[in-house]
């Protein structure tokens, strides 16, 4: 697992040999977390978009870079 980025409340971090679709991890800080697919930038788990706001413009502005990154590591 590697963190990408971190922010006040939060990182976003990418699992190698992960299962599809392609998605990144948000972790908060105080211990939730969720994913995030990088195709249509749905949120699973118990996080709400409004908490994690900068991490999703984060991930949205380096969209492709992710994808590639996923890709590289886990097909």
């Amino acid at each position: 697992m590697a963190t990408l980025h971190r922010f006040d409340g939060c990182r976003v971090l990418m699992h190698f040999d992960d299962h599809p679709p392609p998605h990144v991890h948000v972790s908060l800080r105080d211990g939730r977390d969720c994913t995030v697919d990088l195709q249509n930038f749905e949120i699973n788990g118990r996080v709400a978009g409004r908490e994690i706001r900068e991490a999703l413009d984060w991930i949205r502005s380096n969209q492709s870079i992710l994808l590639d990154e996923w890709l590289r590591h886990n097909a």
